[in-house]
């Protein structure tokens, strides 16, 4: 209670001096020794229905040392909000973090797709609202420049905003930040739902509890199904989280394949009280988690809705016990219409067996409401999360738009402000790479740090916590690693000794930090690290890290990587290697494609990169090795077989490249191929895209779209090329301001660094 009224005193006094008007600071005088600050932004509103709650909240930081300061206001613009934020960020002593608390504006940001995993929406074909990606990253990155657009016709909270092409290219947040957005579609009002959900995080930094029990979960179509990717991350787990290892209810890895209906058995988990963390790789959508997919994996068990039908039924005729298939092909029969559902018919029965009854008007007016049904149960919906009591603290949503706190209802809202004791989640606002690193640095949380600072090492646009970003779980390291985070960013002796430590998640945290502090050659320092290292989560992190330096070292890393035992090393190595193009890495990258079909993801994007490089040394060595590996004796079909498609895909990139430097080509099919090059960054073809683009008869917007394109090369053997091409254009003062800005964004995306330390 002495908190509350001292806050309210506070604010009392500012208002009946004239200090509030639209918004005020209120910060009680440093009365113990604070380290640092944290951040608290609500509205107005919100704040009054909410004021005890947030006073317990300030009361619980404070009492661990992280001084807080609250700023509650009403804006009708996120620009005099960064303006003030801005303002608190200079003092001291250091922010750390911020929270934005119910109605705080939401910036939705354009022309920074490069700092997205995988989100490249043609930003002028489609509309706004689906073309945009919402980012706090105006917020927490003070040095990126944005232009303002305009604000959202229907959701006066929504605003749009551009990356300045003269503005830094790369994301490195000041502080981190998290939002604490109720849902605003559920029964219950979203001021309850703030007020229960912040009496249960007070209660939740109370505890003394270890990291010590997680789950983890792959949905249908993630890695490509590959059970090797699934095996594999036990890897790295054992290191990031050692203590789940001591007892059998420590560690679950579940996977769909496990049950048909395994949103049932999920929910079993979600409510499975003591879990810290519960970790969900899947493909996603803002209300919707994807569990089985459409056509799940089936048991000898039929389809209970089908059952009802009789046993003389055309239904049971056709599929007998695995009916669960024939509900799963109706359904997506029913989608379809005209042409498209007669060849979906044609499909089915010609290539597949089944047969012509399985699609009769009988059957499938029968079958429609049990075919429903089984459709409902495949995923998980929002109408589903309202009645699970969600147990972990902290989840990690691995997949697409789950944490869209744009929308009314979204996944990561449900899963935090729910009836459960989840505080704290990590989500993505639009779609996500499914190679992406997800749990990089994890360790780091089970030793101590709170949830903000593991967050803010991922510097993509699309990234977001929901909820309480202070939260850490209990380790007698924790005192220590937050104050490292927070005040010695660019300490030597503290990260020096993280480095040699013998624990693994100290040791990836150093090597992170190594661009901060290291004053050495940084790519031969993180060589030899990936060399000598014993430790999945420092090859990795090395690795990583490399993949921003780019150079020589990078290559020959790359090269040892595509035979490392840990999958997801090696998966990121093959994909690393297209953008970089060195013919050094061809051999081991066909390798991949011939003999590691035990790695399906791997394969994947060993077989994208290859379309990256030479046409001939690639069919070269596919050649050479698979005549010369007892392997494939007696399956030369098959090797012509692979042969033939990247025959045929180079033929192609052939045709692509003839549709760009043909000026009497059809506009949109220019643009096409020049938009594939963001994907596939084909080095052979740099010489005559240079041409293209330094042709001053050239098309502008041709000309625009292949400077953004040529941005994306950022590893490409050919980059001093394309820079010294940019350099030569931008010298020229009568250039149009249109393709002029975009040669600028292109030059600092090519020219800069990639973690923006300096």
């Amino acid at each position: 209670m002495k908190r509350i009224t001292a806050t309210i005193f506070l604010l009392l006094s500012a208002i009946l001096s004239g200090a509030v008007t639209n918004t005020g600071i209120l910060e009680a005088p440093l009365s113990g020794k604070f380290s640092s600050r944290f951040l608290i932004v609500i509205d107005n509103e919100t704040y009054a229905s909410a004021r005890e709650e947030v006073a317990a909240y300030i009361d619980q930081l404070e009492s661990e040392g992280l001084k807080v300061v609250l700023l509650s206001g009403k804006w009708d613009s996120p620009e005099p909000l960064r303006d003030e934020i801005r303002k608190i960020y200079k003092k001291k002593p250091v922010l750390e973090g911020a929270v934005f608390i119910g109605n705080i504006p939401v910036v939705r940001v354009r022309n920074f797709q490069h700092s997205t995993t995988a989100f490249k929406m043609d930003e002028q074909k489609f509309p706004i609202f689906e073309s945009s990606v919402t980012s706090d990253r105006y917020y927490d990155d003070l040095d990126l420049e944005f232009e303002f657009i305009e604000r959202d016709k229907k959701h006066s909270n929504l605003f749009y905003y551009k990356l300045r092409e003269d503005s830094p290219q790369i994301i490195c947040s000041d502080f981190y930040s998290a939002r604490m957005m109720p849902p605003s579609d559920l029964e219950t009002d979203s001021h309850e739902l703030l007020r229960r959900y912040l009496r249960k995080v007070v209660k939740a930094h109370k505890e003394n509890n270890p990291a010590d029990r997680f789950i983890t979960f792959n949905g249908h179509g993630y890695n490509s199904d590959c059970l090797t990717a699934w095996q594999n991350e036990q890897f790295f787990m054992r290191e990031a989280i050692p203590s789940a290892f001591r007892t059998s209810e420590g560690n679950a890895f579940y996977n769909f394949r496990q049950t048909p209906w395994m949103k049932f058995s999920l929910f079993e988990k979600m409510q499975k009280k003591g879990t810290d963390i519960f970790i969900f790789h899947e493909h996603g959508d803002y209300d919707t988690q994807y569990i089985n997919g459409d056509y799940p994996a089936v048991n000898m068990l039929e389809y209970n809705g089908e059952q009802e039908l009789g046993e003389t039924s055309p239904v049971s005729d056709v599929m007998g016990p695995l009916t669960v298939a024939g509900a799963s092909i109706r359904n997506t029969f029913r989608r379809y219409s005209g042409d498209r559902q007669e060849s979906f018919r044609n499909t089915m029965m010609n290539d597949h067996g089944f047969r012509s009854s399985l699609f009769s008007p009988s059957v499938l007016m029968k079958t429609k409401v049990s075919d429903s049904a089984f459709a409902a149960n495949i995923n998980i919906s929002l109408k589903d999360l309202e009645k699970v009591k969600m147990q972990p603290r902290f989840s990690i949503f691995d997949a697409c738009y789950n944490g869209s706190f744009h929308q009314p209802g979204y996944v990561a809202g449900y899963h935090v402000f729910g009836d459960g004791e989840t505080v704290v989640a990590q989500g993505n606002t639009v779609n996500v790479l499914q190679d992406k690193w997800a749990l990089e640095l994890l360790g780091m949380v089970s030793e101590g740090a709170r949830i903000g600072f593991w967050q803010k090492e991922f510097s993509f646009l699309e990234s977001h916590l929901i909820g309480d970003p202070t939260f850490r779980f209990w380790s007698h390291l924790s005192e220590e690693i937050n104050s490292a985070l927070a005040k010695k960013e660019k300490s030597t002796k503290v990260w020096e000794k993280y480095l040699s430590s013998s624990n693994p998640n100290l040791q990836s945290l150093a090597v992170k930090m190594l661009p901060l502090f290291y004053e050495g050659d940084l790519p031969r320092k993180l060589y030899e690290l990936f060399s000598e290292s014993s430790s999945y989560s420092v090859r990795m992190e090395a690795l990583q890290r490399l993949y921003t330096t780019g150079g020589d070292y990078m290559v020959k890393t790359m090269v040892l990587a595509l035979d490392d035992p840990y999958e997801l090393i090696r998966r990121n190595a093959a994909r690393y290697s297209g953008f970089s193009g060195d013919p050094e890495l061809i051999p081991m990258l066909v390798n991949t494609i011939l003999f590691s079909n035990e790695s399906k993801r791997v394969q994947y994007s060993a077989q994208n990169s290859l379309l990256m490089f030479d046409h001939q040394q690639v069919i070269r060595e596919i050649n050479t090795q698979g005549q010369k590996r007892p392997d494939y004796t007696g399956q030369e079909p098959l090797l012509q077989i692979i042969i033939d498609f990247f025959q045929k895909e180079f033929a192609n990139q052939k045709e692509s490249l003839t549709m760009i430097t043909d000026k009497e080509a059809a506009f949109a099919s220019r643009v096409s191929a020049i938009r594939h090059l963001r994907n596939y960054n084909n080095h052979r073809q740099v010489p005559v895209l240079i041409k293209v683009l330094e042709d001053n008869e050239e098309n502008k917007e041709i000309r625009i779209m292949l400077a953004e394109a040529l941005g994306w090369f950022r590893l490409s053997i050919n980059k001093d090329e394309i820079v010294a091409s940019v350099e030569g254009l931008l010298k020229d003062k009568t250039l149009d301001k249109e393709l002029s800005d975009e040669l600028t964004q292109t030059y600092l995306r090519l020219t800069g660094m990639i973690d923006r330390y300096d």
